[in-house]
């Protein structure tokens, strides 16, 4: 399976640098939750502007050259090639006062790891899209300008500006739960998942950049499951049963989020056990987050 002018050099940068580190049977798998018409219309009634983005195996069509600051209603499509990997997107706005040739400076250096800036960027977060249709979530974007391209940088940047303050008083999604991610937890923090249809509040509460993938696995499936399959393929020896992998399947992916922001996405369960994770690198050791205990178990009834 498979993961995410003069910028050229970056996309090898952060394809080898910042997810590296991610075993490849978990990273960018394709997920099957596709978000119902009934989800996307509860979101559409919101009344938020819109941003509609295609991702093709060159680049990335439907980036406007400038929008004003606030919170959007963001629908990403993939055209790209599946052997690629699905066709995410990487929004970022790098640290201020760094220029894209600053960044692919210290891109060159970084070698075992993403490069520093990555961790002082600012990532909105998002939906990844499933080979059953496209990615919808609600993300907020600041003022300033953003890069816009295929998931780690697989195509070439488009520059997005941002422009305005964001407003005070944005429309709030209704969620019926919401998942703090943080340093090393995935933790439901307030509401419930439930069988059928759920509209998911993400917060970052961390200082590192985290995403969740979330995937069915076996019923009765317990964290000490998950932590043994971690173990077994980062070449450790596992304490308890690892899960077969044959047994893991793709429910949905959020996008890379930044300390401190807040996404939403409607993510649709069936009655069972999922586990959700994240593999972003450690910004210390390096380790995927998911071996450091960045993992949940969850059941909905």
């Amino acid at each position: 399976m498979n993961t995410r002018t003069r910028v050229t050099a970056i996309p090898a940068l952060l394809a080898a640098g910042a997810f590296a580190s991610l075993p490849g049977v978990w990273r960018g798998v394709a997920a099957h939750g596709q978000a119902t018409p009934e989800a996307t219309s509860a979101l559409q009634e919101l009344g938020l502007p819109e941003l509609n983005l295609t991702v093709t195996s060159d680049t990335v069509e439907g980036v406007p050259e400038s929008l004003e600051a606030g919170r959007y209603l963001l629908t990403l499509s993939s055209e790209a090639d599946p052997s690629n990997g699905p066709g995410g997107v990487l929004i970022l706005q790098l640290p201020e006062g760094m220029t894209l040739d600053d960044a692919m400076a210290e891109g060159g250096e970084a070698q075992d790891g993403p490069p520093a800036f990555y961790y002082d960027s600012i990532l909105p977060g998002g939906a990844w899209p499933t080979p059953d249709g496209p990615g919808v979530s609600v993300i907020d974007l600041v003022p300033g300008e953003w890069i816009v391209a295929g998931a780690a940088l697989s195509t070439p940047p488009v520059i997005l500006t941002v422009t305005g303050e964001l407003p005070a008083d944005l429309p709030e999604p209704e969620s019926n739960a919401t998942i703090t991610l943080g340093e090393m937890f995935i933790g439901i923090s307030e509401g419930e998942l439930v069988a059928g249809e759920n509209l998911v509040r993400i917060d970052n509460a961390g200082v590192q950049p985290h995403f969740v993938i979330f995937q069915r696995v076996p019923d009765g499936t317990t964290p000490e499951n998950i932590e043994a399959t971690i173990q077994a393929e980062m070449g450790g020896t596992p304490e308890a049963e690892p899960v077969d992998f044959a047994d893991m399947i793709p429910v949905a992916e959020s996008n890379e989020q930044s300390t401190g922001t807040t996404m939403w996405m409607p993510l649709t369960l069936e009655p069972g056990t999922y586990a959700g994770l994240c593999f972003i690198p450690d910004q210390e050791s390096g380790l995927p987050h998911a071996a450091m205990g960045m993992y949940t178990v969850f059941t909905v009834g």
